[in-house]
């Protein structure tokens, strides 16, 4: 192949590298959560983690709690003393939503992560659905933490 032929094949290349690139980057749907929550709380101890929603009545419409755990494994929960209606993402340390479960009020049943997780997001029953939020979107999580703090 002579010198053009390489330096143009080397530049078809790399503009479709870069067309691939951005069509694989704009599929991604990156989920800024305070658009949706106005409250979200955080909870990384293992002893709030353990509580969570437990033995609340309500959770406002526009609020959500974050769960964050020490490392990335499969993370189940339950809704043991939780009366409210809810749904959890679990979410991957890159902020991909793995997994979004319906919970059953009072279960004793832990409904697990398929995959590692980092983090779960637990909401009202429905919520995900209603801001069209599903599997394989992006949450910026670190976003989410960073101004918690």
């Amino acid at each position: 192949m002579s010198k053009p032929s390489a330096r143009s094949a080397l530049k078809l290349l790399s503009f479709s590298f870069l067309i691939f690139f951005n069509i694989f980057a704009e599929s991604k749907n990156f989920i800024s959560l305070e658009k949706y929550l106005s409250q979200i709380e955080i909870v990384s101890d293992p002893q709030d983690r353990k509580t969570g929603l437990m033995n609340r009545e309500s959770l406002p419409d526009d609020s959500g709690m974050i769960f964050v755990w020490d490392r990335n494994k499969v993370q189940c929960m339950w809704m043991k003393n939780t009366s409210i209606p809810l749904s959890v993402a679990y979410i991957e340390d890159t902020g991909e939503i793995i997994d979004i479960y319906d919970m059953v009020p009072l279960s004793r049943k832990s409904v697990c992560s398929r995959k590692p997780a980092l983090y779960a997001l637990e909401v009202n029953q429905g919520w995900f659905e209603k801001n069209e939020l599903y599997v394989g979107d992006f949450i910026n999580i670190s976003s989410v933490i960073q101004n918690a703090k």
